[in-house]
């Protein structure tokens, strides 16, 4: 019996020294070690502490990052190590810290309403024929027929300044995106001012793409190119990386579907295959299944005009322009465009190309600004435009 219970009493106490092995001690200010260091490289991980060396050394803004960590997740804030903050630290489920949000913009001061006509439980005209509400000075443009809602809001805010377009797309059945091409049998070539593409394609609503066409003038990687189920390109990056354009992907699909895909991810025979009717590569992604692409908020700094092309669910649209590189507006960062558009609840989002290319076309007028480059204001001309909608225009 005696012998039982030596074994019993050794095997208790291995158990308890494996267990006092795997537990951490409380660490805090002041504390140094290699624990210290596998700490402050996963708070770095965590974006709780900035990208940099690190030391083993706890110091004070360690301290500071182990107390943001606990209230984000939920643990006392003590700024201290204990057996539970450093468990929480290293599970799968740790809250990461968010990125930083900008600033957020004017309020907009309301708009006059038009005089809506008759329309459907869904906004569309109730009636035959098309509503066309034009308010230059207000910044208000409308187009209303029985399959297409087209709203067009002029915003600004002048603090930075800052003027945009916030472009409201619903269609209904069978209404749908299409592309125009100046020389369809030569694909690229035959270039012209978007406005007038737009104009003689009778297009309610006409914005420029991915300008693919330049990248082929100068022999350069096109990306993954399909128009009206034709390949125009499929050589593409072998990454996503961060330069601009890094020919990330936005296809559309017949029942109004637009699904964004990283520049690699499918070949352009494997889009067609997927039933993909147009396929626009510039990028990068801005969302993706409603989660703004982390690249936005490491990358892509620059102030510029920009120009993106996202989708809430199949029918609704948002088309954000960023007008730039002129007195009244300066341009904006991805980041901007990426948080405009998750706050509408767009759920796929594709940046397209912006400066001097950026065209926002209704009804054959270019509504936005020419922005200046080497001290000339112009837009530059294309060989493609998206299209949607089709009126009669007078001359």
């Amino acid at each position: 019996m005696k012998r039982i219970i030596a074994l019993l009493a050794a095997l208790l106490l291995c158990l308890m020294c494996a267990a006092a092995a795997g537990e951490k001690g409380i660490l805090s200010i002041g504390d140094k070690g290699q624990d210290v260091m596998e700490i402050k490289l996963r708070l770095q991980e965590l974006r709780y502490l900035g990208k940099g060396s690190v030391t083993k050394e706890f110091n004070e803004k360690t301290g500071n990052a182990v107390r943001e960590f606990q209230q984000r997740n939920g643990l006392p804030e003590t700024g201290t190590v204990d057996q539970e903050t450093w468990e929480k630290l290293f599970s799968e489920d740790a809250v990461m810290m968010p990125f930083p949000t900008m600033a957020p913009l004017a309020t907009p001061q309301p708009w006059p309403e038009p005089d809506w006509p008759e329309r459907d439980a869904q906004g569309f005209l109730a009636g035959e024929g098309e509503y066309i509400h034009e308010d230059d000075e207000n910044g208000r443009w409308i187009y209303l027929s029985r399959t297409l809602q087209v709203l067009i809001t002029r915003r600004e805010d002048s603090s930075i300044p800052l003027e945009w377009f916030e472009t409201e797309i619903r269609t209904g059945e069978p209404e749908r995106f299409y592309t125009v091409q100046t020389d369809p049998e030569h694909p690229g070539k035959q270039f012209r001012y978007p406005y007038d593409i737009a104009r003689d394609a009778g297009c309610v609503l006409a914005f420029s793409d991915d300008f693919f066409a330049e990248r082929m003038e100068k022999k350069v990687t096109v990306g993954t190119i399909i128009r009206n189920g034709q390949i125009i390109s499929s050589s593409t990056n072998g990454t996503s990386g961060h330069h601009l354009p890094n020919l990330d992907m936005m296809a559309f699909y017949p029942d109004g579907t637009m699904a964004v895909y990283e520049c690699s991810e499918y070949t352009a025979e494997e889009l067609l295959e997927k039933g993909a009717t147009d396929v626009f590569s510039f990028g990068p992604i801005l969302l993706r299944d409603g989660i703004i692409n982390e690249k936005v908020y490491t990358y892509y700094r620059s102030v510029e005009p920009r120009h993106a092309l996202g989708m809430i669910e199949p029918g609704r649209y948002l088309l954000i322009s960023v007008q730039g590189r002129n007195r009244n507006s300066k341009g904006t960062v991805l980041q901007r465009v990426a948080e405009m558009m998750k706050e509408r609840g767009v759920q796929q989002a594709l940046n397209l190309d912006g400066g001097n290319t950026m065209a926002l076309v209704f009804r054959g007028r270019m509504l936005n600004k020419l922005a200046v480059y080497k001290k000339k204001g112009f837009v530059r001309t294309v060989t493609s435009v998206i299209g949607i909608g089709h009126t009669s225009l007078s001359e």
